[in-house]
């Protein structure tokens, strides 16, 4: 089974899930009650099917809507594919738009209408740190040759350790794309523009930008399941290409909403 070939049934988990619901989908989906229920719990849409058929896969995600959840299809490629939006380093609103600048200097004039959804979330990767610890001890062939009298010498150990690291960032999207059309990372903008509401800490600062988009965009749908842990149900090469398959599929399942 090619990869390029697959398409997925994806289905954002209900808040309750009814018995003959999870019996249906169970049934559709050839899997245990059990399973099913296991797949339709939490937050983030899960992909609960997959397929080569495409219309097999919208026939399975035709009667999951019937039953009142919300499914839509998608195919691995498309979820795969990762285009980057603008990487914004600072912004600047003005009336009725706004207008993002990157660190080289380049614009993005966005419409304040045209955004459909602001999707906030946390990046946690690990890396690796050095410590080095310095102990002083006895230097004992130098003592024995100052006859007993005690030299002392510092001895450096370095050692390595994986520190947690939290990066908060935002996409911001339009209907046309599943490809974010601007992105911000909590640790790559200038606060200035932020003026007298700048404060000397980054963790305060960022979640004032987030309010301030918020206001920019008031049309915008607003998300921020993903600043809790999350898991994807595809086999990903890194935690990055699982953040960017989960944000397509928040992205897909708003427009899946906002279609029904």
């Amino acid at each position: 089974m090619s990869q390029s070939n697959i398409v997925h049934v994806a289905v954002v988990p209900p808040k309750s899930l009814d018995a003959d619901v999870a019996k249906m989908v169970a049934s559709l989906v050839n899997k245990e009650i059990f399973d099913t229920r296991l797949l339709l719990a939490g937050e983030i849409p899960r992909i609960i099917a997959h397929d080569t058929d495409i219309d097999r896969a919208n026939s399975i995600a035709r009667n999951i809507r019937d039953a009142g959840l919300v499914a839509f299809v998608c195919g691995d490629s498309e979820l795969r594919n990762h285009s980057a939006g603008f990487v914004a380093h600072t912004v600047k609103p003005g009336e009725g738009e706004v207008l993002f600048r990157d660190k080289v200097g380049r614009e993005s004039k966005v419409e304040t209408g045209d955004i459909f959804l602001i999707l906030k979330g946390r990046m946690r990767s690990h890396r690796r740190e050095e410590i080095s610890t310095t102990k002083i001890k006895i230097n004992v062939p130098a003592t024995v040759l100052m006859g007993g009298f005690p030299i002392m010498r510092r001895v450096t150990k370095k050692t390595g350790r994986e520190a947690l690291q939290l990066d908060d960032f935002v996409k911001i999207y339009d209907r046309r794309s599943p490809h974010p059309r601007i992105e911000m990372s909590q640790n790559h903008i200038d606060y200035a523009f932020l003026g007298p509401r700048l404060t000397s800490s980054v963790p305060a600062n960022f979640p004032i930008v987030v309010a301030k988009l918020r206001e920019w965009f008031p049309q915008a749908i607003f998300d921020e399941r993903l600043t809790k842990p999350f898991k994807t149900d595809l086999p990903t090469a890194s935690p990055r290409e699982a953040l960017e398959i989960t944000c397509k599929l928040i992205y897909l399942c708003h427009l899946a909403m906002d279609r029904r």
